[in-house]
Parts: structure tokens; C-alpha cells; sequence
């Protein structure tokens, strides 16, 4: 399948972004600059703009042109989150490997509604283990849609980013999400992989994430530690 002009310059734009090529604050070429950047037509150009702002990682002005926000270090790698505040003071001590990959029958009914499974079905399921200076810190299972193939997944190896893997394997982007916050005893095996005593209950963020045509693109369980990693979310008040 050719990945769409778009995508191949909001590819090009982001990585240029997150490697330093445009700092925040920077000014972005104008959109006729673009057009001959990359020998195209104007309605690419606005299309890949509108995915890097919708993404946070530019805010166009009305007659000054695109800029670059502050957040462009850590934006381009995250799904938008209750946890991006920790991300960002924590990037340089994260890591990331993969502890399970598999096809799987999820358990609760709801994943496999959500992802439109027919009954019975398994999904492409990859469990992911994060740590801060090598303390696990939180454990991610990921639920997809068996499209998705597994071994996609298992080629990239033990990566840091699934959003940017999505985007450079899949050319697929998350537009919206719902999250669910509970207390939760982590089944046994995530307790270990946790170095967590058996039957401790600690935090478990429930995510659906719907990709750019709002079609259901996946199901996150993340058990968390809150001592290294709090939850923050900011309302604005509507009087």
C-alpha cells in the first residue's frame, strides 16, 4: 500500500522536528515554501499541518504562520495522556521492552466489543513493560485489532515509542481517546514483571483510542505505580 504524500511530509516535518532541525519557537516554512520543499500541491501540505497541530507539536497563527510549541520534545512520541507531565521530567531515564506478544481471546467482553471482534475472536495482543532508571514503573497491555499484525510488532523489538511505531509501520495516528482510572490487583505474572508483591492492588488506567478516521485502533490496560508516576489533568471551568 503507498503511504499517502500528506503522511510523507507530516512524517519528514515531525522528524525534523523532534531531531532539532526546527526548535521551539521556530518558525515553519509557509505553505507555498512547502509546496516546492516537497513538489506538491497545496492540499497535502495543509493535510500534514493539520495532523502536526492536531498532535501539538505546531499552533498556526493567523497571519504570522506555523510555529513550533514547547512541548515538541516528548510530543511526537505520546499519545496525549493524564501521565504526559511525567513523560516529559522522566524522558531521558525511560525505557521500554517488550515482555509478551501474542494473539489472544481478551477476557473482558468489552475489549472485544470495542475493537469489533466477532465473538470468540483474539486480538493482536503486546504487553509492554516501562521503567525509570531501570525501576518498573508502569506495565502496558495493548489490545488490537488482529490486522494489525504481530509480527510487525515482534520485528521492531524491544521499541520506546508504539505511537511512533504506528505511524512508520501502520501510517495510522490516534485522534481521540476515553480513559477509565481504577484500583486493581494486577494478575500474577504482571506482578512479577512489576517486581510487585502478589495481590497488591495499585493503579490501572483503562484507554480506547480511536485512530484518525474514528475507527477503534486500541485497547490499553496500564498498571502504574503512582509514587514515580502521577496521574495530572487540568479542566478549564465553564461558568
Amino acid at each position: 500500500m503507498a503511504i499517502p504524500l500528506y503522511f510523507q511530509i507530516y512524517r519528514d516535518l515531525q522528524m525534523k522536528i523532534c531531531g532539532g532541525t526546527y526548535e521551539p519557537g521556530a518558525l515553519l516554512p509557509t505553505e507555498s515554501e512547502l509546496e516546492k520543499i516537497y513538489g506538491t500541491s497545496r492540499a497535502p501540505v495543509r493535510q500534514a499541518l493539520g495532523v502536526l497541530e492536531n498532535e501539538g507539536l505546531v499552533v498556526r497563527r493567523q497571519g504570522k504562520g506555523t510555529f513550533v510549541t514547547d512541548q515538541a520534545r516528548t510530543s511526537p512520541w505520546l499519545i496525549a495522556t493524564g501521565f504526559l507531565k511525567c513523560y516529559e521530567r522522566n524522558w531521558g531515564r525511560l525505557t521500554a521492552r517488550t515482555v509478551e506478544l501474542n494473539m489472544k481471546v481478551p477476557e473482558d467482553p468489552e475489549i472485544g466489543a470495542f475493537l469489533e471482534l466477532p465473538e470468540g475472536g483474539a486480538a493482536t495482543r503486546l504487553v509492554r513493560l516501562q521503567c525509570i532508571s531501570e525501576k518498573p514503573t508502569v506495565l502496558l497491555e495493548n489490545f488490537f485489532h488482529p490486522h494489525y499484525d504481530l509480527n510487525v510488532f515482534q520485528a521492531a523489538g524491544d521499541f520506546m515509542s508504539l505511537k511512533e511505531l504506528l505511524m512508520s509501520k501502520f501510517a495510522v495516528t490516534a485522534r481521540r481517546s476515553h480513559e477509565r482510572l481504577a484500583v486493581r490487583v494486577p494478575p500474577p505474572q504482571f506482578a512479577a514483571w512489576l517486581e510487585l508483591p502478589a495481590g497488591t492492588p495499585i493503579m490501572r488506567v483503562r484507554r480506547f483510542i480511536w485512530d484518525s478516521a474514528d475507527k477503534p485502533l486500541l485497547v490499553s490496560n496500564q498498571y502504574v505505580f503512582t509514587d514515580e508516576w502521577e496521574y495530572e489533568a487540568d479542566f478549564t471551568m465553564i461558568m
